[in-house]
């Protein structure tokens, strides 16, 4: 079931290995990983991100999947708006997962923004 929801997910499915599935399953197993799950699937009523931005005090960046197909671009653009954001990159045929997914891209963006803000 892991697995087939990445799939869906990454737009790169070869990001979708053994090794990730497995990362994955073993917090799926933990006591109450079922109660947290259906809150995230069932969109729990915990903050949103356009309810926390407006908190945010330091430099924001958000990097977004242009083939996300659970949260739109559009969103990610939408929030790119709030005075937090300083910089908002999209990230051209990747999917919900950039971290996993394209590491070679998300890391030097990563290294780049933190050496300039801390």
């Amino acid at each position: 079931m892991i697995r087939k929801a990445l799939l869906h997910a990454y737009a790169h499915q070869e990001a979708v290995t053994d090794e990730l599935v497995d990362i994955l399953l073993k917090p799926a197993q933990d006591e109450g990983a079922a109660d947290v799950f259906l809150s995230f699937i069932t969109n729990s009523k915990g903050p949103l991100p356009e309810d926390l931005l407006p908190q945010i005090q330091c430099p924001v960046l958000i990097a977004w999947g242009t083939c996300d197909p659970w949260e739109p671009f559009a969103k990610g653009k939408m929030l790119a708006e709030f005075p937090a954001v300083q910089q908002f990159v999209p990230l051209e045929g990747i999917g919900h997962c950039p971290q996993d997914e394209a590491p070679e891209v998300v890391n030097p963006l990563l290294q780049t923004w933190l050496a300039k803000h801390l």
